[in-house]
């Protein structure tokens, strides 16, 4: 006997049938959630800012559901944001900054179901759930020592940088590394670091160090203050000779006919490139990526460089040089660690 007996019954009753298995199916399918968690809430950090892009990038690439918390700048507002991204069902959490290290070994450990990720910060004994990115920024520092060394007037540079730890000094050799290289007479200022409490988003100290460095004759000045470059841009403002090199993004239009070039870091296609491993069965815990990968780059060696407002675009000769560096470093043929 059929359980439908009357025709328009059985009709609508199939369909009905018809719909609860769509319905079904699509709840089925509904995208994993990747979690972005920021350290602290909306600011003028472009690095941070990548973090929402790349998880949208992979999102789309690896059909998963992104989502951006952002946490209050301290200790427990980031373990809140992290654990509500576990309670979240999140299949992927990703983070940048130094402040989630001492989180991440119990948090990771806690939810063994979900992957982590972090960028530029390592943890020793790290859990296996966990997979730490860290960007050769040697590279384009290296690159950054040699056109500052190459366009200054009067071989005079310098380099002031957020917070002063192993990973910053490191970069910071590789500036003096590639100056060197480029121009064995230059003369390079100590590196000033903004350090304090908000290392990354200080622009009134970072003010303060450029002209410390300005007074001191410096021309041409490698800002690497994350959102504190701003800073260094108007103190650069009234010293028409002077230039800089800023960092994370294109920031020459910022600071129009001053700003050389940028050493641009690019979280969004590190966080990609982790998150296409992830979900194609990679259990690795480290990922190193630079100049070669597309995850770090100088704006005036990139593809889009003339559509910038980087002034090195008019000094044809150290672009040459730039490129020839750049090639050889990609090519394993020059090491700058």
């Amino acid at each position: 006997m059929s359980l439908f007996t009357d025709k328009p019954l059985r009709r609508y009753g199939w369909l009905l049938l018809s719909m609860l298995l769509i319905v079904s199916t699509a709840s089925a399918a509904e995208p994993s959630k990747i979690i972005y968690v920021r350290p602290v809430p909306q600011n003028d950090d472009a690095l941070l800012a990548q973090g929402t892009s790349g998880i949208k990038q992979a999102a789309q690439l690896y059909n998963l559901q992104p989502i951006t918390l952002e946490s209050q700048p301290t200790r427990a507002g980031r373990q809140q944001q992290l654990d509500n991204a576990v309670k979240q069902g999140a299949k992927i959490v990703v983070m940048i900054g130094y402040e989630f290290r001492d989180l991440l070994a119990s948090t990771a450990r806690a939810a063994p179901q979900t992957r982590f990720v972090i960028l530029e910060h390592c943890i020793d004994n790290s859990p296996p759930n966990l997979t730490c990115i860290s960007f050769r920024e040697t590279e384009p520092s290296y690159l950054a020592g040699m056109e500052a060394a190459l366009s200054s007037n009067n071989a005079k540079i310098g380099m002031i940088g957020a917070v002063d730890n192993p990973l910053r000094r490191k970069n910071a050799e590789a500036f003096i590394a590639g100056a060197h290289a480029a121009n064995p007479n230059v003369i390079i200022h100590n590196t000033l670091w903004v350090d304090g409490a908000q290392p990354f988003n200080d622009p009134d100290r970072a003010e303060v160090l450029a002209k410390t460095m300005l007074a001191n004759g410096v021309d041409v000045i490698y800002a690497a203050a994350a959102a504190g470059n701003t800073g260094i841009f108007k103190a650069l403002a009234t010293q028409p000779k002077a230039k800089v090199i800023g960092s994370g993004t294109d920031q020459c239009s910022q600071l129009e006919g001053r700003i050389l070039d940028n050493v641009e870091v690019h979280a969004d296609t590190a966080i990609a490139l982790a998150v296409g491993a992830i979900v194609n069965g990679s259990t690795a815990t480290h990922m190193d990526v630079g100049l070669k990968e597309g995850a770090v780059a100088l704006t005036g060696l990139g593809l889009d460089a003339a559509y910038s407002e980087c002034v090195v675009l008019r000094q044809r000769p150290v672009v040459l040089k730039l490129r020839e560096a750049n090639s050889a470093i990609m090519r394993g043929k020059l090491n700058v660690d």
